[in-house]
């Protein structure tokens, strides 16, 4: 679970500098946060163009959820300070599953151990909590203005309403992995076009002459429109399955 936060390690945050020397300086400089990825993502929402107001309404819910990330801490050191050494790493989803394995039975502290399996089931608990926090705040940064993580405006288009439908953490992720696959398309096929338009009109000229070239042009005009046809296919695939989402809000 710890894999989520940065600087995750033994030490709980209130003793330990909040980042990191190889964090960008430029970020560190005016950290808000405790947590590294809360303080990257503030910085895209700052860039994102939300008004005065709407940033200043964000920020609270960015404090919010790090003191959620910081209660979050509070409990897996109550629980490393355990004497159970042999189930510490037991927080983490994985393996969780030790826990059931304990024979009661056969251990004399049968109440110990039932309250250890009760408090890592807590910890699990919120860490989904703040996983699904994360990704609410992440949807919000999205949505302003001048947000782009695309350079393709169709793709941006796609991403937007994405943010907006009901895609889990995951969902979300692959599917912004397919869009970054269809604007390399989309950008490959622009430049086909522009080759295309470019060597077209220096050798239009010359078609008496260069007829073997022409056969050329034409060849390359056969595979456009066979590009043109897979993005299209790919987009209304794409956006299909965002719309599907959408409406289902």
């Amino acid at each position: 679970m710890r894999e989520l936060f940065a600087n995750t390690k033994e030490i709980h945050p209130s003793c330990k500098p909040s980042y990191n020397s190889a964090m960008d300086e430029s970020i560190m400089n005016k950290s808000l946060f405790k947590d590294k990825k809360l303080n990257i993502l503030w910085a895209k929402a700052e860039a994102s163009g939300f008004t005065n107001e709407e940033l200043s309404a964000l920020k609270e819910e960015f404090m919010h959820h790090q003191e959620k990330i910081d209660q979050y801490y509070d409990l897996l050191v109550n629980i490393d300070v355990e004497p159970k050494d042999g189930y510490k790493n037991a927080v983490n989803d994985d393996e969780i599953e030790k826990f059931n394995e304990i024979n009661f039975e056969k251990d004399n502290n049968e109440e110990f151990n039932k309250d250890y399996v009760d408090k890592a089931n807590l910890v699990r608990e919120k860490h989904r909590g703040l996983r699904d926090g994360y990704d609410r705040l992440q949807r919000i940064a999205a949505r302003g203005p001048t947000n782009r993580e695309f350079i393709e405006p169709k793709v941006q288009g796609l991403w937007k309403i994405a943010t907006a439908a009901n895609f889990t953490v995951d969902e979300l992720a692959s599917l912004k992995v397919e869009l970054q696959h269809y604007e390399n398309r989309l950008l490959k096929l622009r430049t086909l076009h522009a080759d295309h338009v470019s060597n077209l009109g220096k050798h239009h000229s010359k078609v008496a002459a260069a007829g073997d070239k022409m056969d050329y042009f034409a060849d390359q005009q056969q595979m456009i429109k066979k590009h043109t046809l897979k993005v299209e296919k790919l987009h209304q695939d794409i956006e299909s399955r965002i719309m599907a989402r959408h409406t289902e809000l």
